[in-house]
């Protein structure tokens, strides 16, 4: 106290660590008051910060379950149809010398037949180099991806192993299968050949088999059905898009889907945010009468302190103090509680699908640290406009005024 007045005495000397020490004392001096408004915060921004946690995580969510292993950074090229522009050799060579290109694999697609143990069903064909399949990020429920030297070796998805008639997939591992692939356009006008399982892939869409693109380059296929490619960085694959395009090509990348997705969450996200803004209107009413009905009390208060040679602008600096305290104090126990409650929905659903057999874990809310300093700071502002016009009633408040008033 007697700092205080020193301080006060002095009209070059008031620090900023007294006007927070001071803003404190009178707030915690009415417990009840500046608990509600501090409930009111919480709530308020509580809110917010839950539904667009949420938001965020179902949006990372989604774009993970459609895009799945793909990358960002990755183009996939195919032809139009049309019968002048092909995706040969000489093309394949045009778009790996282009800039930014990384890594560059091929395709084909054949519709064919399965044969094994006297069953035989229809499947897709494909055939891919060791690049291809690496961009294409397989995932191997047993054995392992096709070798660099493996010509009759395939991969086997999970539909293409039952429909033949085999049910543990590490069993299928060595097992001989013949497929047989007509062919249009080639030398030979069929593959028809016995091939080792290697590998099966964890996919359900269909009965597929993945067999090395070398097995349709020595049957003269001319044609690729699609390359993919990976560029050095993401800020790369509008550009090297465009120049793919201009040779006549069509691409596809998973950043469209991502940036779809987005859009579609950013109009989402709003909607939760508004929501969550009602919550924020009672906060905002009950800080600002907080503050008003604070500023009332302690008219006396604040005419003896400018007297003892407090300055207008340090009565200014003490409510914008009191204002900022119940932001910051409000933000982060509303955000405290938010992630917690988030989390403990996240255990819940997770248990529920564990019961349902979904072994992967999944996340329905996300808290990435720029959500937690932009509320914070969004906070913070709403109190400096909260305060703005009690602030600067205190800063004109005149000391014989306010010790004759009282």
């Amino acid at each position: 106290m007697e700092r205080i007045k020193h301080v006060m005495r002095n009209p070059n000397t008031v620090p900023p660590a007294v006007l927070l020490y001071m803003a404190w004392k009178n707030l915690t001096h009415k417990k009840l008051r500046a608990f509600l408004t501090i409930f009111g915060v919480v709530i308020g921004i509580g809110a917010i910060f839950f539904l667009l946690s949420f938001g965020i995580g179902l949006q990372r969510l989604v774009t993970t379950q459609v895009i799945g292993n793909q990358s960002v950074k990755s183009i996939d090229i195919t032809t139009p149809n049309s019968k002048i522009i092909k995706l040969e050799i000489n093309g394949f060579q045009k778009i790996k010398n282009l800039p930014h290109v990384t890594q560059i694999g091929v395709s084909y697609s054949y519709a064919g037949s399965l044969k094994s143990q006297g069953s035989e069903v229809d499947a897709i064909v494909y055939g891919e180099d060791q690049n291809y399949q690496v961009m294409e990020n397989l995932s191997v429920k047993a054995g392992k991806l096709l070798g660099a030297t493996e010509e009759k070796s395939a991969l086997l998805n999970n539909t293409a192993l039952r429909a033949i008639g085999i049910q543990n997939s590490q069993t299928a591992i060595g097992k001989k299968v013949t497929l047989r692939i007509p062919l249009i356009g080639a030398s030979t006008p069929q593959i028809n050949d016995t091939f080792t399982i290697a590998g099966v892939i964890n996919s359900d869409t269909g009965n597929e088999i993945f067999i090395p693109s070398g097995v349709f380059a020595a049957a003269g296929v001319p044609v690729y059905s699609q390359v993919k490619v990976e560029v050095d960085a993401a800020s790369s694959v509008g550009r090297l898009r465009k120049q793919i395009e201009s040779l006549g090509f069509v691409t596809t990348s998973p950043i469209d889907t991502v940036d779809q997705i987005g859009q579609i969450f950013k109009f989402f996200n709003i909607m939760l945010a508004g929501f969550g803004a009602i919550g924020m209107i009672v906060a905002v009413l009950g800080m600002f009468n907080t503050l008003t009905i604070s500023l009332l009390e302690r008219t006396k208060e604040i005419g003896l302190m400018v007297a003892l040679g407090g300055r207008n602008r340090d009565m200014r600096k003490l409510f914008i103090f009191e204002a900022v305290l119940l932001s910051v104090v409000g933000a982060l126990v509303g955000i405290i509680g938010a992630v917690g409650l988030g989390q403990v929905i996240n255990a819940i659903m997770n248990g529920f699908a564990g019961r349902r057999g979904v072994t992967e874990h999944f996340q329905l809310f996300a808290t990435p640290w720029w959500l937690v300093i932009g509320t914070i700071l969004f906070m913070i502002l709403v109190g400096l406009l909260v305060v703005y016009f009690p602030a600067r009633r205190a800063a004109r408040i005149n000391p014989i005024d306010a010790l004759r008033r009282e």
